[in-house]
């Protein structure tokens, strides 16, 4: 004769035991994974994108820090005026609020040489530095600062 204790446990252990419904168990754990990948994929895309941006916003600031003003004068552009062709860069590329940027312009450096930095003497080692930072949100949990620095030599 079988006691109830065991008649329930017997009852018990034959629900837990049967293999009913592991399927979608099995099934939807992969595919959580999977999305979490395809996500992240995603995010490192998007992360590369922005990076490539930034660089060339950069890139265009640096380019136009270097270049004299036109009209036969050597005089560059202020820093203001770098820093507003760096944000309408960012701008075109849908970069969201550039006030979020940091934004480092370094006019006229020495790039090393022997002689001090001297911008109306052609090909002194003299250059301008862009060095930008721009946050990431990974999920929306945290933030990344994407950074990237572009110097550039000027010339006559």
């Amino acid at each position: 004769m079988m006691l109830p204790v065991q008649f329930a446990w017997m009852r018990i252990k034959a629900r837990f035991a049967s293999e009913k419904g592991s399927e979608l168990v099995e099934t939807s754990a992969v595919i959580l994974m999977f999305m979490i990948l395809v996500m992240g994929v995603f995010q490192f895309g998007r992360a590369y994108n922005i990076y490539q941006n930034i660089t060339n916003a950069a890139r265009e600031g640096a380019r136009f820090a270097v270049a004299p003003e036109r009209g036969g004068g050597v005089t560059y552009p202020t820093t203001s005026e770098v820093r507003t062709v760096v944000v309408n860069y960012l701008n075109s590329a849908n970069l969201a609020d550039p006030g979020t940027t940091r934004l480092q312009i370094l006019p006229n450096q020495s790039l090393g040489g022997v002689a001090p930095c001297n911008p109306a003497v052609s090909g002194s080692p003299c250059g301008t530095g862009v060095s930008l930072s721009y946050p990431f949100s990974i999920f929306g949990f945290g933030s990344i600062d994407i950074n990237t620095s572009v110097v550039m030599r000027n010339e006559l």
